[in-house]
């Protein structure tokens, strides 16, 4: 019975060895062939590629900058600022205003175009001519009178530069306005007879006289104009030297002037008399267009009452 169960045992220990034997003798061999799955595990480490994939950020980055050096070209576009310039070279309008006050200078000084007064004198009444005694301190011919009244005053123009003719308008139909003017104008320095300011009160019995304007300034206004129409219509026109208000020496009637045109004539009554004393007498005539000449000044010298 032991005998068989070794018999048994050793049959199978023979079978165990030949079947391993059949497997191919060592039996360690196939172990490291499975080892080939951490060999698998490498490809999953080559994904880690990806991470180096983060180089994508940089590049951008480098290309953001480049765009900011191509925005900086807008200070370039400084030439705005040069371009400010302009404005000093518009500047030159004020140099040309510089031109225009020497326009106004040489406006002013220019000389009056209407007509020129070639005579301004005093006669008796029977026209002949007086002769002036002298002259005052500014070059004007002094007319000595013993009365205050009862001679003629009488004025005598030509056409001036403007060539126009003198305008003999006495009283202007223009009232209460300082641009109503006669064509004669003449002002005193003193009042005549009793100064009134009523304007051309010549007719019998309410004749006054005539205000005066001293210094002898055209200046437009009122009292101004008054004043000239006052007297110039006092006046009357001789426009034929054969028919003159004035004659010489031998009774010829003529103009006392050198190519008179016009010759204005008044007789002074007791109304609008002298005063005692000098009295300045200013006159200027206009033409057909309304241009005053320059004036023209006499001095009246009355001795007496």
């Amino acid at each position: 019975m032991a005998t068989a169960m070794r018999v048994m045992v050793g049959a199978t220990l023979a079978a165990l060895v030949l079947t391993a034997s059949a497997c191919g003798g060592g039996g360690s061999d196939p172990a490291p062939t499975s080892s080939p799955t951490p060999t698998a595990t490498v490809p999953a480490a080559t994904a880690t590629p990806v991470p180096s994939a983060t180089p994508v950020p940089s590049a951008t980055a480098t290309r953001e900058p480049s765009p900011e050096p191509t925005v900086t070209a807008a200070p370039t576009d400084s030439p705005v600022p040069t371009a400010t310039p302009v404005p000093p070279t518009a500047t030159p309008p004020p140099t040309a205003t510089v031109p225009a006050p020497t326009a106004t200078l040489t406006a002013t000084p220019t000389a009056p175009i209407g007509p020129q007064v070639v005579a301004v004198g005093l006669a008796d009444t029977n026209g002949t001519f007086d002769e002036p005694a002298g002259v005052d301190a500014a070059g004007r011919p002094v007319f000595g009178r013993q009365g205050g009244a009862g001679f003629l005053v009488y004025v005598e123009g030509r056409p001036g530069t403007s060539g126009l003719p003198v305008a003999t308008n006495l009283l202007s139909t223009v009232r209460d306005s300082p641009a109503g003017r006669p064509d004669l104008q003449i002002l005193v320095s003193r009042a005549l007879g009793d100064g009134s300011a009523t304007v051309c009160d010549k007719a019998f019995p309410d004749d006054g006289g005539v205000p005066a304007v001293e210094p002898a300034d055209f200046a437009e206004e009122q009292a101004v104009s008054d004043a000239l129409n006052d007297l110039g219509c006092r006046f009357r026109v001789f426009a034929e030297p054969g028919f003159a208000c004035t004659q010489d020496n031998n009774g010829n009637f003529r103009f006392a002037g050198v190519g008179t045109a016009v010759q204005f004539c008044s007789l002074v009554n007791d109304a609008f008399a002298f005063p005692a004393g000098d009295t300045v007498v200013t006159v200027r005539l206009r033409d057909t267009a309304g241009n005053v000449g320059p004036a023209a000044a006499i001095v009246v010298r009355v001795r007496g009452g």
